[in-house]
């Protein structure tokens, strides 16, 4: 689905949309929401725009690349998801994100990696996490996908840009009231 399709959050998208428009994307985003609120369809959605093969700061959902990563397997566009048993995001899973997210693209103008469920972050995946959110790598964006954003470490919380999805249906709230950049400190 393009920007324009997204009728449920019309005003992050149209947020989202002027910041691809600009060049003045965040280098990472919190994506906070109740499940079935729509955060992982607006990832998507962003992760189409930003490689859309036909339009320009948005997707048309026919080009290649659209269809790759509406399908979930476009090499470019990482799905991180909890995997073990204990329904956590391994440190393994993390390393073999950053390790591919410093490799060149092999086909996107911009990679994407998106982590569903980001509070189900291990400890030890999460320290390793903040470096890449430190010093992330050229030309990728990083999408957090969480219902729960308070169960994420703050020194990870204060590198992201903070999106709030509501109940589906919901568009009364302006986009600017919904959407905080996290300033804390680690001091």
């Amino acid at each position: 689905m393009s920007f324009s399709d997204r009728k449920q959050h019309k005003l992050i998208a149209d947020q989202l949309q002027r910041s691809l428009e600009r060049g003045r994307l965040a280098h990472a985003y919190l994506f906070a929401g109740a499940r079935g609120t729509g955060k992982g369809d607006m990832a998507r959605t962003l992760a189409q725009a930003l490689n859309c093969l036909k339009k320009e700061h948005d997707s048309c959902d026919r080009c290649d690349s659209c269809r790759r990563i509406d399908d979930g397997i476009h090499p470019d566009v990482y799905w991180i998801r909890p995997e073990s048993k204990s329904r956590r995001i391994t440190v393994d899973q993390i390393r073999e994100f950053e390790r591919s997210a410093n490799l060149k693209a092999g086909s996107a103008r911009v990679k994407v990696g998106i982590i569903v469920d980001a509070d189900c972050l291990s400890e030890e995946a999460s320290n390793a996490f903040l470096k890449t959110l430190e010093e992330p790598p050229a030309q990728t964006i990083i999408i957090l996908l969480t219902a729960q954003p308070q169960r994420l470490l703050p020194t990870i919380l204060s590198r992201c840009l903070r999106v709030a999805f509501g109940p589906a249906g919901t568009a009364t709230s302006p986009y600017r009231a919904r959407v905080l950049p996290l300033l804390v400190s680690d001091a």
